[in-house]
Formats: structure tokens, C-alpha cells, sequence
């Protein structure tokens, strides 16, 4: 056999290995699993990688996907600062105008569901709750299905104000989010949705023993 037909078939059988373990490895990672980069690249990068997702790494750096939270950071900044503005021109608090907000667009709002909503306690709810009935914002009625609940409902004071602020609040959005066409909105909408969803689970893992009032070493060092 020529030496020359030796190479072409060696060339072949590391291409085919090559493949069968790509195709391995694709097998491994069925749907909804992640992809995770080579962890070299998070041993010797630094600043260390803030994820190791292929889709957000490049030569070893995951400056993009930095960059991308930075901006996420700052669009939820521009959207708390906005509610403030809401909040002021109606007397209340950012969360309260939140609430408020729930209860114009949910029939039968409830304490529980507020608090699913915001992703805060109940106790922080009722409390806030408290005091918008006490300003005549809100009312509370029974929950004949369930004696341990009340249903929340705004009175024509709550009605009125949130009438007031309507006008300043659809010139806003109407700014912020006049690049979106419908399609992507749409586009958006999920996007966000299951970024949420990750989130609760990244949110539980943070939270677990393993890490949960834990510091760094070097942070314990006096």
C-alpha cells in the first residue's frame, strides 16, 4: 500500500471519530439542556466567566453576555424610575402602584395573587394594602369561596387617580417601546417569560444550603 493512501485513510478515520463523537455529544444534550463551553477557558480567563454557555462565549471571554446584563440592569433601572414618576403623581408608593395596577386589570384580585405577581411575601402586601385602604384607594370585600381571603378592588378615588395618571403613563411607553412591532413584541414577551421562569430556578439554587450565608474565603480573612 502507498504511503501516500496510508495518510488519506488515516485522515478519514479521525474524521470519522471526530463526527461520532460530535454526534455523542449532541446525543447527550437533548432539549432544554445546556451547552457549557470548554472549562479552560473559565480557568484562565479573568476576569473569571460569568457563565459558561457556548452561546455566550468567544475566544475564552463572555464580555457580550456582560454587556447584555449590564443593559438588562439598566432597562430595569429606566423602568423603576418611570414607576416612581407614576407613583409620585399619584401619592403612593412604587409598590403600592404596582398593586394598584393588578387590581384595575384582575376580577377578584386577591392578597395572594398580588403577592404572585410582584414575587414578594404576602405580609409585604397586606401591609401595603393596609395603607392604600386607609387613603380610600382601595377596598375590601369578602371571599365567600374562601373565608381567608378578601377580594381587593379599587373605590372611585383609586378609579379616579388611576384615570389621572393614564395620560403620562401611555406617553411614556408609548416612547419606550415604540421600536417594537407586534412581532416583536411577541418575540419579547417570551423571551422574557422564560428568562422569569430560569430565573426562579437560579434563584432556588442560590438560595440553598450549598450557598445560601456563605462568603467567600477571602471575604472571611481579617
Amino acid at each position: 500500500m502507498k504511503r501516500g493512501v496510508v495518510y488519506a485513510l488515516r485522515d478519514e478515520v479521525r474524521q470519522l471519530m471526530k463526527t461520532r463523537k460530535s454526534r455523542s455529544r449532541q446525543a447527550r444534550t437533548g432539549p432544554g439542556e445546556v451547552t457549557r463551553a470548554p472549562s479552560r477557558s473559565a480557568d484562565e480567563a479573568f476576569p473569571p466567566l460569568t457563565t459558561s454557555l457556548e452561546s455566550f462565549v468567544k475566544d475564552g471571554s463572555d464580555r457580550e453576555f456582560r454587556l447584555l446584563v449590564y443593559d438588562l440592569i439598566k432597562l430595569a433601572n429606566q423602568l423603576a424610575r418611570n414607576r416612581k414618576h407614576f407613583a409620585t403623581y399619584m401619592g403612593v408608593t412604587e409598590a403600592q402602584w404596582l398593586m394598584i395596577m393588578i387590581i384595575a386589570e384582575t376580577q377578584g384580585a386577591t392578597v395572594g395573587h398580588l403577592a404572585q405577581q410582584l414575587n414578594v411575601s404576602s405580609q409585604f402586601v397586606t401591609i401595603e394594602i393596609g395603607d392604600l385602604v386607609k387613603k380610600s384607594i382601595v377596598e375590601k370585600r369578602p371571599n365567600e369561596a374562601d373565608r381567608r381571603s378578601m377580594f381587593l378592588s379599587l373605590t372611585p378615588k383609586g378609579r379616579n387617580l388611576l384615570c389621572e395618571v393614564s395620560a403620562m403613563l401611555r406617553n411614556a411607553n408609548d416612547i419606550m417601546f415604540r421600536s417594537l412591532t407586534r412581532e416583536r413584541a411577541q418575540v419579547l414577551k417570551e423571551i422574557v417569560s422564560t428568562l422569569i421562569s430560569d430565573g426562579a430556578v437560579a434563584l432556588h439554587e442560590l438560595e440553598a444550603p450549598q450557598w445560601l450565608s456563605k462568603k467567600a474565603p477571602s471575604a472571611e480573612q481579617t
